[in-house]
């Protein structure tokens, strides 16, 4: 179990960052690599979206591509909805705000909650290595209509 204690300081400086608004999905083992976690989606003060993808099971300096997808998990070839930070295999962790998606509509909290989407962590940017997809979950509706028990299928995505 992991603990940790902020200063008042650490403590206002976020709550003048985030409305305390946040919703949080698991990630999932999506390959032979034993990789999985959680991705947090924030609502800042502005209204544009701080996605926080947190993993365990990675570490060297490699850096890994996320992405937001449009369709669940299952989906081959999904649209991508937005291009995150990559994430550092030795911290585990990619932060990205998003206030819009690829399509330039503006991505909020309540739009969110009706999203039907996944989000994917990649081997790699090219080559074999983008064909292989560490982890990955389903947001919004899509995570609403998985089914509670079994295994889910995790499709290989765009990643242009």
């Amino acid at each position: 179990m992991l603990s940790t204690a902020c200063s008042d300081e650490q403590n206002t400086r976020e709550d003048q960052e985030f409305t305390g608004r946040e919703m949080v999905y698991d990630l999932l083992q999506a390959s032979e690599f034993p990789i999985e976690g959680t991705v947090v989606f924030r609502e800042r003060m502005d209204k544009s979206i701080q996605i926080e993808v947190r993993v365990s099971g990675t570490s060297g300096n490699a850096l890994h591509p996320v992405h937001l997808h449009y369709g669940n998990l299952s989906i081959p070839d999904a649209d991508l909805a937005a291009q995150l930070n990559d994430l550092s295999a030795e911290a585990g962790e990619s932060i990205t705000i998003v206030p819009r998606l690829l399509d330039e509509s503006v991505f909020e909290y309540d739009y969110l909650r009706n999203f039907d989407g996944s989000v994917k962590i990649h081997l790699a940017a090219s080559g074999e290595g983008s064909n292989v997809i560490l982890a990955g979950g389903n947001i919004g509706i899509a995570a609403e209509k998985q089914p509670a028990s079994g295994r889910i299928n995790i499709a290989v995505c765009k990643s242009e």
